[in-house]
Formats: C-alpha cells, sequence, structure tokens
C-alpha cells in the first residue's frame, strides 16, 4: 500500500463515518498493546512524535502506555506551534506523560540517554528524497542509540536518504510501500476497524489522486488530450470532448473529417478543431499526453487506421464505443495499458464472455488493460486491482452519459493520473454528479446538465482532501 492509497482509505473512513478519531484512537491502542507485548511496563519509554497523524497515533499510544511506564513525549510542531486537527484532539486526551515541544539539541541527548525503549511516530508516508532538518539529525541520533525503536505504521523517513532504523514496526491495515524486514525490523500488521467495503469501493478518497498545480506551471504542463470521436454521430464527439475538461488537461484538441469541421468548430469553444490527416495525426499524438478514441466515431478505413496508429504510439489511451467493437471484431489488436470502457454487450462483442468481475479480471490481466466495466455498479479492474463504483440513477441509461464517461476518463489520464486511477475517479464522479442533479430536477436533466456539474463534484471532493489538518 502505497502512501495515497492510505490516504484514499482514511477519506472514505471519514466520508462514511464523519470522523476520523476513532481509526487514531484504534491505532494509539494497537502501538500500546505491541509495547507492552515485547517490552511489559516498568520502562522509561520515549516518544518521538510529529505534528500530523502519525504523531497523534504516538500520542495516544503514550497515553495509554503512561500508567504502567515512565513515559516522555517530544513533540515537533509547525514554526507557528501548530499540530493537525487530530493530533490536537490526541493531545486533549493526555495524561501522565510529560510533553517537550520543540526540544533543543540538548534535551534531545537527555532525553535519548534517558529512555530505554524508543517509540518513532515522527513521520508517516510520503517523504521522498532528501530528508530536511531538524528531523535529519534527530533520526541519526536516535540510530546512534542502539536503543530497541518502535515505528508507528512506517519507520519515519522511509523512501528519503535518511531513515529511522527500528526494532519493531507497527503497522495498520496492510503493508506500506517499500516496507520489509530490513528496513523495518520485525513487522506487526495490526486491524484499526476499516471495513473491507471501504477499501473494495470507490469514495471521495479517489481524490487523493488528483495532481496540484504547480506554482511554476503553464501551458502544457498539466496535460494535453487529444480526441478521435463523433466522425459518424457527432455528438458523441462533441459531449466527450466538453466532459474531458472537467479533468482540468491544459489543452483539449479534437480531430475530424474535412466535412464535419464546420459542425464542430461552431460547437466547441474551449477545445481546438482540426481536420484528421494521417500527417497531422501523428504530429498532435506525439504532443499529447493522452488520447481518446471511439465515441460516435463509425468504422470508416480512416478510422480504422487513426486506431493503428494510436496503438503504435504507445500513447496512453481510453477506448470507448466503435474503437471496442473495432477491437472485439478482431481488426485492431487490444492495446497494451489502455483504458477500455464498454457497458455490458460491448464487453461480450470485446471479449466473447459475459460481463462480469471475474471475466472483466481475466481480460484485463491478459491483455494488460484496464476494464471499466459501465453498469448498476461499475466494475474497474486492471486484473490485479478491482474497485467497484456504486450509485448513479436509472437516468443515466439515457444517450451520452457514456461519451460523458469516457471524456472524463480521458481528461483525468492526460491531466497525469495513472490509467487505473483514472478510471476510478471518472466512474465516481460520473455517478455521484447524477445523484445530484437527480436530488434537485428528479428525472428531468440531460447529459448537458451533467457535464456543466461534473466540475462541483470534483471541486467538493478536491476541497475535503485538500483541507488543513
Amino acid at each position: 500500500m502505497d502512501f495515497e492509497e492510505s490516504k484514499r482509505i482514511d477519506f472514505n473512513y471519514l466520508e462514511k463515518h464523519d470522523d476520523l478519531f476513532p481509526l487514531m484512537r484504534n491505532a494509539g491502542k494497537a502501538v500500546y498493546e505491541s509495547i507492552k507485548d515485547f517490552y511489559g511496563g516498568g520502562k522509561n519509554v520515549l516518544f518521538v512524535c510529529g505534528r500530523g497523524n502519525n504523531g497523534g497515533d504516538g500520542l495516544i499510544a503514550a497515553s495509554l502506555l503512561s500508567y504502567e511506564n515512565r513515559v516522555r513525549i517530544l513533540l515537533f510542531t509547525s514554526a507557528e506551534g501548530q499540530v493537525s486537527e487530530m493530533a490536537s484532539l490526541a493531545i486533549r486526551e493526555m495524561k501522565n506523560a510529560s510533553i517537550i515541544k520543540n526540544p533543543s539539541k540538548e534535551a534531545i541527548k537527555n532525553e535519548l540517554s534517558w529512555s530505554e525503549v524508543i517509540v518513532d511516530a515522527l513521520l508517516g508516508t510520503g517523504i521522498k528524497g532528501k530528508m530536511r532538518e531538524p528531523y535529519a539529525s534527530l533520526i541519526q541520533e536516535i540510530n546512534k542509540t542502539g536503543k530497541p525503536v518502535i515505528s508507528v505504521d512506517i519507520p519515519s523517513g522511509l523512501g528519503s536518504d535518511i531513515t529511522i532504523k527500528p526494532k519493531i514496526t507497527v503497522t495498520f491495515t496492510d503493508l506500506k510501500e517499500g516496507m520489509n524486514e530490513s528496513n523495518s525490523g520485525e513487522i506487526v500488521l495490526k486491524d484499526i476497524g476499516i471495513e473491507k467495503s471501504l477499501i473494495e469501493n470507490a469514495g471521495m478518497g479517489e481524490m487523493v489522486f488528483f495532481p496540484s498545480y504547480s506554482p511554476d506551471t503553464h501551458k502544457g504542463l498539466n496535460g494535453r488530450l487529444l480526441i478521435i470521436a463523433g466522425w459518424e454521430h457527432h455528438g458523441a464527439g462533441i459531449m466527450s470532448s466538453q466532459a474531458s475538461l472537467m479533468g482540468l488537461p491544459d489543452l483539449v484538441e479534437i480531430l475530424v473529417p474535412e466535412d464535419k469541421y464546420p459542425i464542430f468548430a461552431g460547437r466547441l469553444t474551449d477545445q481546438m478543431v482540426s481536420q484528421y490527416s494521417e500527417e497531422n495525426m501523428r504530429k498532435l499524438l506525439g504532443k499529447s499526453s493522452a488520447v481518446l478514441a471511439g465515441p460516435g466515431l463509425g468504422k470508416s478505413y480512416d478510422a480504422v487506421k487513426a486506431l493503428e496508429i494510436i496503438g503504435k504510439s504507445g500513447k496512453p489511451a481510453v477506448l470507448d464505443a466503435d474503437a471496442i467493437r473495432l477491437t472485439g471484431e478482431g481488426v485492431i489488436p487490444v492495446m497494451n495499458g489502455a483504458i477500455y470502457t464498454p457497458h455490458s454487450e460491448e464487453f461480450k462483442v470485446l471479449t466473447g464472455m459475459e460481463a462480469g468481475r471475474e471475466n472483466a479480471v481475466k481480460f484485463a490481466s491478459e491483455n494488460n488493460c484496464i476494464i471499466l466495466l459501465k453498469g448498476r455498479v461499475d466494475i474497474i479492474t486492471d486484473g490485479k486491482r478491482t474497485i467497484y463504483s456504486s450509485g448513479g440513477t436509472p437516468r443515466m441509461a439515457t444517450g451520452g452519459t457514456g461519451d460523458v464517461l469516457a471524456g472524463l476518463v480521458a481528461g483525468l489520464l492526460a491531466r497525469g493520473l495513472k490509467p487505473f486511477r483514472a478510471a476510478v475517479l471518472a466512474s465516481l464522479v460520473n455517478k455521484k454528479t447524477a445523484e445530484s442533479i437527480e436530488k434537485f430536477s428528479g428525472y428531468w436533466w440531460n447529459t448537458t446538465d451533467l457535464i456543466e456539474n461534473l466540475g462541483q463534484t470534483m471541486k467538493e471532493y478536491y476541497k475535503l482532501v485538500n483541507r488543513k489538518g
């Protein structure tokens, strides 16, 4: 489990239970029980806690352990003396333990010397590259003591140039990315009450994979999407192009035949419209971050040729509608790493099998692709991982909602999300947006309403997962 996946699960828990603190209590209790099991009572136990939720886990454990041991805490806050909202709640529950905030170098040495057991709750997951101060020096001092260290969830600094060397790591739910006995010591895996459904089902936590903007951003840095769609049924190409913008790529360009150019140029204002030729396609494809092909495309010679060029390019691709049918009919091969977005009938054409989880996993695994199998509950799988996306409304059976979904997947893919994550997030947002519209409009809404409200759903989720604390 990597850092983003761990955050995803936490936010899915928050969405269901509206409170993350029970998880912190359970994590702290798990650390307490493990220390007690390994070292008993009557020890000098030093907790080294950071200002984030990992530090909060340590603070809870310290409070529990202080009844049977002599416990002291070194707490490292922000420059303004702040800790996370969750760590602040943990401090309120503290009893019988001495806290030294932002200790001096001398105080650190004295406390390390006093300790018999050290608990590392300094930094959580997500640290990469060069470790910054004061943490780099602190980690080195802890390692020099030679005393037993218990890390909370993950050894502080794992993945960076300087890391804690623990004897034991107490981790939660699943092993974190990169953990093994050589860098984490004996690994104790604890269940802290996260339901399996929150891991297997899409929730607002999917938004943690959406990349934030860099302060130094410029046009093209956040992705360029090329669309090959609408050659036979132009509405599908227009809808998928409009929806793709909600993934926030910097540029969306659609290639269309010469006779369709006036239709698209007259309807699309935020996308570039260009005339198709093999030469133009190869040039634009080379500049693109991702490509969408298939909605309303048709099966003309040029359509097949365009799909062949995409397949040979190796570009991240989303394939829908006619691109799926042409693949299933053997006209073009399955594209390595591509995202396919079939409904149940298209899935049967594509794979020759009945639609369902087992067959979706089988096809994705055998063909190294991602399947987003649309239905009342969408099934998204890359053959190794499978996520269910439930919800939506019966009105989503109307024409065009699949084109909207394909466009959103492609926009997110161009924006920089990994294919599996782009497919899951798009499915979730598409369904939740439909639910939101229906609360106000009943069944009286259409695909234009869906497209116009995708951004609001994305905004709400983004705000929730990026809030402070």
